[in-house]
């Protein structure tokens, strides 16, 4: 089985906005994900080296999503069997499914469809407040807002920073990190919520390191990068051993793809036409 990973910005050799030091937190996200798929499954982790940077609105990441189609189209030439977009504002996702054959799921979807099983009401935590408003829009196309506490379903706990000392520093992850998450979470708890989802990639961390519930309660944490791991490789396998993939008879419908590779070829390659 081959699993296809998908990140946003470019790789850390060509990173122009953090640098290579972002090879710390995508190594450590690869371990993760290559731990949980278990050594029969092959990684093919690709980026996005047309990368906006700028994530956490919906105007730039239009202009990420273009790089992200067209890393996961070659993923799916590869020959991978299924593909997850390992970013918690899931950008891309409902035109990935509409391009891709192959199943596509996403990092934070993948969480709230988790919680929906373990709790009757989840809240979702992502890093920095701009990303709140992209995530609430998500939760609302997904279909869940029914599903998540009423009174602010999305909050933030206004982390600005990379993850790499997240990742790599377990003792800075205790002292820095989860309590400022824990009291967004407890003020969650108190609004109903029985289930914490994460909605950033920088929350691997909280998997790396196995914190996965409210510290003095029993509210799980649904990490959002390990429940995609899970999701797409349950549906890689659905795919490979019932022939059950993304439906293509309406929403996800798209075009044939040797007419999109006409259609896009003059953006893919611009003065070849």
């Amino acid at each position: 089985m081959k699993l296809h990973v998908q990140h946003i910005w470019p790789s850390p050799q060509n990173d122009r906005f953090i640098g290579a030091k972002m090879a710390i937190l995508y190594d450590a996200q690869t371990a993760m994900i290559q731990s949980i798929a278990g050594p029969g499954v092959e990684l093919n982790v690709a980026f996005n080296e047309r990368s906006a940077y700028y994530t956490s609105c919906a105007s730039m990441e239009a202009y990420n999503v273009t790089g992200i189609l067209d890393a996961l189209a070659a993923g799916e030439a590869a020959g991978c069997d299924a593909a997850l977009i390992a970013c918690g504002n899931d950008p891309g996702l409902h035109a990935a499914r509409d391009a891709l054959r192959i199943p596509v799921v996403s990092a934070t979807e993948s969480a709230l469809l988790t919680a929906c099983m373990l709790g009757r009401r989840f809240g979702v935590i992502t890093a920095d407040e701009a990303s709140v408003a992209l995530v609430e829009r998500n939760l609302e196309s997904y279909r869940l807002e029914d599903r998540a506490i009423r009174n602010r379903p999305v909050r933030s706990p206004g982390f600005y920073e990379d993850g790499t000392d997240w990742v790599g520093d377990p003792e800075y992850l205790r002292a820095r990190v989860i309590p400022r998450f824990e009291e967004v979470a407890r003020g969650m708890i108190e609004d109903g919520a029985d289930v914490i989802c994460t909605a950033c990639g920088m929350y691997s961390a909280f998997s790396m390191h196995g914190y996965a519930k409210i510290g003095g309660t029993e509210v799980p944490v649904v990490e959002a990068i390990a429940a995609g791991t899970h999701m797409a490789l349950m549906l890689a396998r659905l795919r490979r051993d019932y022939g059950v993939s993304t439906s293509k008879q309406r929403a996800y419908r798209g075009i044939a793809p040797e007419l999109a590779a006409q259609l896009l070829a003059p953006l893919r390659n611009p003065g070849t036409a």
